[in-house]
């Protein structure tokens, strides 16, 4: 069942059973109150005529009492002179203590057995209603004692009229029940669809959503309602999502490249050697050639070697335990410069160091690969007679110190710049293998800034050069003196 219908149908059985259940006690507690007042006018009128009959029984002195019909004319002048019955249409009934009738009034006789009379008692008033001719009567007797003799007074009168009053109240209820309940459905019909359209929409969006369309949202309302909350939730759930799949794609095809790399990594220097081997072995060749194809076997086979040693040495870079110790970064830039000093010299590279000296907690040998990884591809970026500039200082804004590296090479394209840290990638295929690389540099190096929390950034322009930016985070492993 959809939620707009459980809202309708759970508003509608809500408002049925508040409303009939307060309607049948309002009804019945006005019925309840009239029948009280019919009881208890009932009983006023009884005492009026009871003290009628005390205040004139001393003419009883002057009849003869044990004669019934001096009895019955007696009543008939007490009752009549009272003017009970004309009015207000009250039964009086007087009966002997042997239930022997002695007067009555009554417009309809009652068959059967007359409680009423044989629960009549000296100083107590009993009451009963019964139903005569499909109507209430209700009745009030008690024993009267006039010159020491006794009689059964009983006194009575129709009030069907209060339970007529009750049905009609019901009828009335019931038109009134009919109308509210028409009048609800349609209000209830359009609030509920109101307050689920948003949901409604919500769902149409997911559905979207699951048939992969990541790119559509959903309207937000504006409000700062639950339902305003979910769709602003909704949009945010999506964005995360949407975000999520993207790196999903780009770490696939990451992956993928990095496959197609190392198989063709693999593949050509393989291949290079199984055809000069051939040629080795199945032809006579001159002595030149041979030392040639040898000396293509040795480079293609230390090359297969340089990428086993490297894929190696990344692997354990992830697993092995770091020697964190307090490292001078001046000293161990220029223990790498001078590592590097004969490519520098070849080339006529100058390279300008401008820091202050700064101690920070790192492994010093995974410091010296980034440093010199990061070098040595600034070198083989940058042209003869060029020159690379080192720069160090303390960033307050970030309270980290910032180590810039920067060349006036070749640069790196824009649509390079997010891949040249994955394995293998390279941005001059052709210039790299000339230099003997596997593209694998900078993927160590951002392996070495994940492995110690240093935030790496390459900035870089084609024909112009490139900056790598080192950010060392004080809070975790950085030390000042």
């Amino acid at each position: 069942m959809k939620f707009w219908k459980k809202i309708f149908l759970y508003s509608l059985i809500l408002f049925l059973l508040l409303f009939n259940g307060g309607g049948i006690i309002l009804i019945e507690k006005i019925h309840s109150e009239n029948l009280n007042t019919a009881i208890k006018t009932l009983m006023y009128k009884y005492l009026n005529v009871e003290s009628v009959m005390y205040l004139n029984s001393d003419y009883l002195m002057n009849i003869e009492v044990n004669s019934e019909s001096n009895m019955k004319n007696w009543m008939d002048i007490i009752i009549n002179g009272y003017s009970v019955n004309n009015v207000e249409q009250y039964s009086t009934e007087l009966y002997s203590m042997e239930n022997k009738e002695i007067t009555s009034d009554l417009k309809e006789k009652i068959s059967g057995k007359r409680e009423e009379i044989l629960k009549a008692k000296e100083d107590e008033k009993s009451f009963i209603i019964r139903t005569i001719n499909n109507r209430k009567h209700a009745f009030v007797s008690s024993v009267v004692n006039l010159e020491n003799r006794d009689f059964k007074l009983i006194i009575s009168k129709d009030i069907q009229y209060v339970y007529t009053e009750r049905i009609n109240n019901y009828k009335f209820f019931i038109i009134i029940d009919f109308i509210m309940l028409i009048i609800l459905s349609i209000g209830m019909y359009i609030i509920s669809k109101k307050l689920t359209n948003p949901l409604v929409k919500l769902s149409a969006v997911s559905k979207e959503i699951a048939k992969g369309e990541y790119n559509i949202r959903v309207v937000e309302s504006q409000k700062n309602d639950e339902i305003g909350v979910l769709e602003h939730n909704f949009n945010l759930m999506i964005d995360v999502i949407e975000n999520n799949i993207e790196e999903l794609k780009y770490l696939n095809e990451s992956k993928q490249r990095f496959i197609d790399s190392l198989n063709h990594e693999i593949k050509t220097p393989i291949t290079s050697i199984i055809g000069y081997s051939e040629l080795l072995l199945k032809n006579k060749v001159s002595e030149d050639i041979k030392i040639k194809s040898l000396e293509y076997i040795n480079s293609e086979a230390k090359r297969l070697e340089t990428l086993n040693s490297t894929l190696l040495k990344l692997t354990l870079m992830r697993e092995e335990k770091q020697n964190l110790k307090k490292v001078n970064l001046k000293d161990s830039i220029i223990n790498v410069k001078n590592t590097l000093i004969y490519k520098m010299e070849r080339k006529n590279i100058n390279l300008n160091i401008n820091m202050e000296d700064i101690d920070i907690w790192i492994d010093k040998g995974l410091l010296e690969i980034l440093l010199t990884n990061i070098m040595d591809n600034s070198i083989k970026a940058s042209d003869t007679n060029s020159r690379i500039d080192i720069e160090g200082y303390y960033n307050k804004d970030t309270d980290e110190y910032m180590l810039k590296i920067k060349d006036k090479g070749i640069g790196i394209p824009k649509e390079d710049l997010d891949k040249v840290l994955e394995p293998f990638y390279m941005v001059d295929k052709a210039r790299t293998r000339k230099n003997n690389g596997i593209g694998l540099g900078l993927s160590i190096c951002s392996e070495i800034c994940n492995i110690n929390n240093i935030s790496l950034d390459i900035k870089s322009e084609l024909n112009v050069g490139t900056e790598v930016i080192l950010a060392f985070n004080k809070e975790h492993f950085f030390n000042e003196n």
